[in-house]
């Protein structure tokens, strides 16, 4: 893990950059199951987090965002306030009743207490970076 800091808070460039994506809503017509299936697996690391990469909505969610730019490998988001289907769908899809919720490979890795813990044992290192390579 680099140990850059990706808002650069303490000086450096004014305009954070992030490798995050947020990806665009699938069609609204097919059941919101199998659009979260779809948006899991359009990506080999996925966060559903609240607000996007550049305006979390929640502390967690910036967290895990902050978490995967310093390991600086691509991922996709989605905002789950933008849509409250998608946001029940994922919580039943993922068996996991919060946000964010890290996928890697189609496979739920957890929340951000889970990634926070995996971020300090490097563990997180190792299974972004196996996802991105």
């Amino acid at each position: 893990m680099n140990g850059s800091n990706p808002f650069h808070i303490a000086g450096g460039s004014p305009e954070p950059r992030f490798s995050g994506r947020p990806v665009d809503e699938v069609d609204p017509g097919v059941p919101a199951l199998e659009r979260v299936e779809k948006m899991v697996s359009s990506s080999d690391v996925f966060l559903f987090m609240k607000g996007v990469p550049e305006q979390p909505q929640c502390g967690f969610s910036a967290n895990s965002i902050a978490s995967l730019e310093t390991l600086g490998a691509p991922y996709c988001t989605f905002d789950v306030l933008s849509d409250e289907s998608i946001r029940e769908a994922a919580k039943q899809y993922a068996g996991w009743p919060t946000f964010p919720q890290l996928w890697v490979r189609g496979e739920l890795v957890g929340g951000n207490d889970i990634m926070m813990e995996m971020l300090s044992s490097g563990e997180l290192e190792t299974v972004v970076r196996g996802a991105s390579s």
